[in-house]
């Protein structure tokens, strides 16, 4: 069992700091690049590839990164990712011309990646001898995530808005110089995480076959499982808002409202854990939340197919209740399975990061085909049957040590 050679330091809100850097890049570009294309005299399809190659190398960056941040100390990673960051964001003030965007977005992609791991590897390695506050401060990452989104979606949209894509460049730009001043400080107060009984570190090899047996263990399989349910979930729910508010075709302040309510339940449910996990485990709460889940969906599946008056007032609820579920679920997944797998914190936290992306992806494209077959309301009642399942699994006992 790794242990810590230094005295355990209050690691505080750096986290939280850092791996806000990384909405407010990644968000923020997509109302942003619909402007910068529209400069640079792209087609849809090629703006469009802008925004999807960042996932695409995110998702690869993680698998591929995690277990390299168990063998590689995220002392030496963390000042890289934040460098490249900051250095990429400015690269867009320079109109740098298609291919020039495409291989920025796909270093952001593996920079942002990087940066996210880190975060959560700091928190796992600063509370690795208390699992209440690691559980409490995977949930301040969430919080800071959801921040992170809404002042990342809000900033491109005034950039975008004002016609000054440069607004969005030079606040990220400003923030990451932000965040790299304080990473001396992360890495000082970070501990320092030896291998087996106080020796060296595995090397990569041994990391991964071991990661890979520990995701083999049955139980371990059926979180991921219902981390990728909470991906599909939360992904599925704002295609489908985006679909309702253009069927509905509200007043502005109504679709404005439409688009908030799901971050703000994120946010809510993310603040709400650091109170409840004082007082039960990740993994219960995880067990016990998740039912909650396709309820909602479903309730929602009802009122989108009432469409009665007073309607838009309970949908505005039901979707701050969805994504304070939302909210309550995410962070838990990748502290039960740190719990579970302390010497392998990178690589199980970027199997539950690569988890979701895949229930990212395919939701969109379900929910859009039945929605064309169906309605609505029947997208919304597949989004809770999914649900339900993935609920199942989310009740799989601790696996035996």
């Amino acid at each position: 069992m790794p242990r810590n050679l230094r005295p355990r330091r209050c690691v505080g809100v750096l986290p939280g700091l850092l791996v806000a850097l990384s909405p407010v890049s990644q968000l923020g570009f997509t109302p942003v690049s619909v402007v910068l294309g529209e400069r640079l005299g792209l087609t849809v399809g090629q703006v469009g590839l802008t925004v999807g190659v960042y996932a695409a190398a995110a998702a690869l960056a993680t698998a591929v990164l995690g277990p390299v941040v168990d063998v590689v100390s995220p002392r030496r990673v963390l000042p890289v990712a934040v460098t490249l960051n900051v250095l990429l964001s400015a690269s867009l003030l320079l109109d740098p011309g298609y291919a020039g965007l495409l291989l920025a977005r796909v270093l952001s992609g593996v920079a942002n990646s990087a940066l996210v791991l880190c975060a959560a590897v700091v928190v796992a390695d600063a509370h690795r001898d208390d699992p209440g506050g690691r559980d409490r401060g995977f949930s301040v990452l969430q919080t800071f995530t959801s921040l992170g989104a809404v002042a990342g979606l809000g900033l491109g949209a005034a950039a975008a808005g004002l016609g000054a894509p440069q607004v969005w460049s030079w606040t990220v730009v400003g923030y990451g110089l932000v965040v790299l001043a304080l990473t001396p400080l992360t890495v000082r107060r970070m501990p320092l995480v030896r291998g087996p009984a106080g020796g060296p570190r595995n090397g990569l090899g041994t990391v991964v076959r071991e990661a890979s047996l520990a995701l083999r263990v049955p139980r371990t399989a059926l979180l991921l499982l219902a981390a990728g349910g909470v991906g599909w979930a939360i992904q599925a729910a704002h295609y489908a808002v985006s679909l309702l508010a253009q069927d509905l075709d509200p007043p502005l302040a109504q679709r404005i409202a439409l688009s908030v309510m799901i971050p703000a339940g994120v946010f809510l449910g993310a603040g709400a854990n650091q109170l409840v996990l004082g007082r039960r485990s990740a993994e219960d709460l995880f067990r016990r939340a998740y039912p909650v889940l396709p309820i909602a969906c479903a309730l929602l599946a009802l009122v989108v197919g009432v469409r009665g008056d007073g309607s838009v007032a309970l949908l505005l609820a039901l979707l701050v209740v969805l994504g304070a579920v939302l909210g309550t679920l995410m962070p838990l997944s990748p502290a039960v399975l740190v719990g579970w797998h302390p010497d392998l914190r990178g690589s199980v936290t970027a199997a539950d990061s690569v988890a979701k992306g895949l229930g990212s992806t395919v939701s969109p494209v379900v929910l859009g085909a039945v929605a064309a077959a169906t309605s609505l309301g029947g997208g919304f009642l597949v989004l809770a049957g999914v649900a339900a399942l993935a609920a199942v699994c989310a009740r799989a006992p601790r696996p035996a040590v």
